[in-house]
């Protein structure tokens, strides 16, 4: 949650430096939309992943362990969907994409809904490298 927050600050300055030089005014609606559409998207990408996870668990059950008390499903090791050598690889898919596909989808709802403007790859990131040295230029101090 901690870099879903730090996307949402860059999210927010992305799409009120868009506002702001496209003249679409309203900033901060957009801002205040982008970003809670970005939260509701990653919520319900937490809570798909975890279903996938839940569904392709084999120990579902709520029998608990006798020597412990602890539920047996909780002495488990999430399955078999993250063993195995591809388990990494989807254990870092359930972590990026509650981060990556709500960020792409307000990249889309910019580009469309606010820019108004033809779908392209280079239209979907646009303004995001100035963003970045806006935000370096903002740190350097100048030598009087």
């Amino acid at each position: 949650m901690v870099y879903g927050g730090i996307i949402s600050i860059l999210i927010a300055i992305w799409i009120y430096r868009t506002a702001i030089s496209e003249k679409t005014g309203n900033a901060l609606y957009w801002v205040a939309a982008s970003v809670a559409i970005f939260f509701a998207l990653q919520l319900v990408m937490i809570y798909f992943n975890s279903i996938i996870i839940e569904t392709a668990d084999s120990d579902i059950s709520s029998e608990y362990d006798s020597a412990g008390g602890l539920n047996a499903r909780d002495n488990s090791d999430s399955a078999g969907l993250q063993t195995g050598p591809g388990g990494r690889l989807i254990g870092i898919m359930f972590e990026l994409t509650p981060l990556i596909l709500p960020f792409l989808v307000v990249a889309f709802l910019r580009l469309k809904i606010m820019l108004k403007q033809p779908f392209s790859i280079g239209g979907l990131f646009s303004g995001l490298k100035e963003m970045f040295i806006s935000i370096a230029a903002s740190f350097k101090t100048s030598a009087d």
